[in-house]
């Protein structure tokens, strides 16, 4: 966060050989705006919102060359700098310590480095980050095998890690509006907007009437079949449905927003 004239972040590609140290003008503003599109997101993730907008400070002539300023764009209290956090992080895996990511903030940086680094090499020769408060980074070869280890490590905990929710299969009844998707053959399949939350879960459906599948499309229904867990989220991945239950108008399911004060004059009549 330096004053008007300063800099933060300064960034800096070196051409091939074959392209007598030139740098082509896709590679080098791909990578500008991989940088200040990052930077943004960590930003809202770390800071709740936009704290920051990152001007250019400095364009070096003849050369490949950009400084970054973190222009401060609110009075509130700023948590975090994401230039402080991406820098600490590069020097961090080009040091090759296998960092865990703490949260999605560093999940995005380290995305961020894969793709700076991933051709290096090859669109160009490597590229250089450098900050007032850190270490410089070389972006190279070596620093997208550091971040392959690291993301490696980083999938390899998830799947030790146990399930935070059930896995296995249960019959249940769930509530929303039923989609088409491919109604063809003896295993068709439907979409399931759920009416609590609005999440979609895939269906198929067994052994059912289409004539009967076709008219419930679009309308709020209840289905019942076996529900199959992953144990990624607390909802099905996917429902074997067995029986679609329309809701009429009268029913106080079928029903879409809230419910209003009403007299039942005959609870019978309810369907």
């Amino acid at each position: 966060m330096s004053p008007p004239g300063g800099k933060d972040l300064t960034f800096k590609i070196f051409g091939l050989d074959d392209m007598g140290g030139e740098v082509p003008v896709e590679v080098f503003a791909k990578k500008i705006s991989e940088i200040s599109k990052t930077l943004k997101k960590v930003d809202k993730v770390k800071n709740g919102g936009k704290c920051f907008e990152y001007v250019v400070a400095g364009l070096k002539y003849g050369s490949a060359r950009i400084d970054f300023r973190e222009k401060t764009m609110t009075d509130k209290t700023i948590r975090t700098s994401p230039v402080r956090k991406f820098m600490s992080i590069g020097t961090a895996v080009a040091s090759g310590r296998l960092i865990k990511p703490e949260d999605q903030a560093d999940e995005i940086i380290i995305d961020l480095y894969d793709s700076l680094s991933k051709d290096a090499s090859k669109g160009f020769s490597y590229a250089t980050l450098r900050s007032p408060h850190d270490e410089l980074v070389r972006v190279d070869e070596y620093l997208n095998s550091q971040v392959a280890r690291v993301l490696a490590a980083a999938e390899q905990a998830a799947q030790d890690a146990p399930p935070k929710f059930y896995v296995g299969d249960a019959i249940g009844s769930f509530t929303g509006v039923i989609q088409a998707v491919d109604l063809k053959g003896d295993a068709p399949e439907v979409r399931l907007v759920l009416s609590a939350g609005g999440k979609s879960i895939n269906c198929v459906l067994f052994g059912m009437d289409l004539d009967e599948v076709r008219a419930a499309l679009g309308n709020k229904v209840s289905v019942t079949g076996r529900a199959i867990y992953e144990g990624r989220t607390g909802l099905p991945s996917r429902i074997e449905i067995r029986r679609i239950q329309r809701f009429s108008k009268n029913s106080i399911l079928g029903l879409s927003g809230s419910i209003k004060p009403f007299q039942v004059r005959d609870w019978d009549g309810l369907t």
